[in-house]
């Protein structure tokens, strides 16, 4: 089967935006939507602040290397790592809710979402849902370390994967992406008009994406860029085998009144105040569902960064 090291060595220019899908926040917002609309993925250059995520990234990376090791209880009560990680992670990573990635205060999960509030890509988000009230679905986010392996070619869409219902994502890298040296994501446009037939494990198959090389686009994340793809888009995980690690978010959020009921806890509800600000106003953590002090510690961050005049 074809790798997607092959991949790339074939076709070289799936590494460039041949389709014009990379804007910033000097970009009109209709041009955004507009590219959205037609190819399923669009790249924000440039919409969070490198700093921070340097942090973020230190601290998920400390995060990870706990995994398998003996520590004492979380005070704050929250989940702590599930049991298939009690012996460490395995050769590829490991993946989880994003209110278990802590290192001792810090929470990068919660920093990440309460940068993206503070951005002008939430505006994009807003428009995307139709709605100035969003509500972040945390349940279905993910938090995830990537060890770099050598990967064949396939695709899958979230509306098999995640949740029909959910309508994008957003993926955030917490550093430089770069293909044929660093795991990332590869994408099919334009995407179809629907949910497409899948193998046993939810991919659509090798041959939908060898077909469609002229419509592949495999982009290289500067920390800071973060992509957003519908659920329709067929996208997938690149690995190369260099062994190099990879820390990333995955974000989702809809419109409050087109949210399933199921998909809000633990949920984090925003909406725009007087001065057109975003403001956490009301979050929900039911009591089966360990991430309170996630929930609060974001909700937290958020009014801190409006309060600094990040908005």
């Amino acid at each position: 089967m074809l790798s997607c090291r092959e991949l790339i060595k074939g076709h070289p220019a799936i590494l460039e935006d041949r389709h014009g899908l990379s804007f910033t926040g000097h970009t009109p917002f209709p041009t955004i939507i507009d590219a959205l609309n037609k190819s399923g993925v669009v790249m924000l250059r440039g919409a969070l602040p490198p700093k921070e995520l340097r942090s973020c990234r230190r601290s998920f990376e400390r995060f990870a290397r706990r995994l398998g090791k003996r520590v004492a209880p979380d005070p704050t009560g929250d989940e702590g790592p599930s049991t298939e990680w009690a012996t460490g992670e395995r050769e590829e990573g490991s993946w989880h809710r994003p209110w278990i990635v802590r290192d001792r205060d810090d929470t990068p999960a919660a920093a990440v979402i309460a940068l993206l509030l503070r951005s002008w890509a939430w505006k994009v988000v807003e428009t995307v849902c139709g709605s100035t009230d969003v509500v972040l679905l945390l349940a279905s986010c993910a938090a995830r370390h990537a060890i770099d392996k050598e990967l064949p070619i396939g695709a899958h869409q979230d509306c098999k994967v995640v949740s029909p219902d959910i309508p994008f994502s957003i993926w955030v890298p917490l550093h430089d992406v770069v293909p044929l040296r660093t795991s990332g994501l590869g994408f099919i446009v334009p995407p179809p008009s629907e949910m497409l037939p899948t193998l046993p494990h939810g991919d659509i198959g090798a041959d939908y994406v060898a077909e469609r090389v002229a419509g592949a686009w495999t982009p290289t994340y500067r920390a800071g860029d973060l992509t957003l793809h519908t659920k329709l888009s067929p996208h997938f995980t690149t690995g190369y085998g260099t062994r190099s690690d990879r820390y990333s978010f995955e974000i989702r959020a809809m419109a409050w009144t087109d949210a399933p009921e199921q998909l809000q806890d633990p949920a984090i509800y925003v909406r725009r105040r007087g001065d057109g600000a975003p403001v956490v106003v009301q979050t929900r953590c039911s009591g089966d569902t360990r991430a309170q002090a996630f929930v609060a510690k974001t909700a937290l961050l958020a009014a801190r960064g409006l309060s600094a005049g990040f908005a």
